[in-house]
């Protein structure tokens, strides 16, 4: 385990775990939902977002990239920080009024 944390990097180690949880949560969802009503694709797809956005952004930090590969990260990370955002403010939405957002 640390020879893997020296070579990548804490945040990218965290970033494999992180995608890894998300793929066997979204693959769960055959067993889960007619048994127990559970729908867990989407929570895997976030998670599996979350864990390529972090990354992204261990990859940005490295600073071993060209100045191309370094602004196609940053545009990439960006585009693919909206749906996190969202989901954030959401989040923060129902936790203050109680109620989803949109209704």
């Amino acid at each position: 385990m640390n020879k893997i944390v020296k070579r990548f990097g804490k945040l990218i180690t965290a970033s494999f775990f992180l995608m890894g949880i998300g793929v066997v949560t979204f693959l769960l969802t055959p067993i889960l939902y007619p048994r127990f009503g559970m729908d867990t694709d989407l929570p895997g797809v976030f998670i599996v977002e979350i864990g390529v956005f972090s990354y992204i952004i261990g990859r940005i930090l490295k600073k071993n990239l060209s100045k191309v590969k370094l602004v196609v990260l940053i545009i990439l990370a960006s585009v693919l920080g909206i749906p996190i955002l969202s989901l954030i403010v959401g989040l923060i939405y129902y936790l203050t009024t109680g109620k989803p957002l949109g209704n």
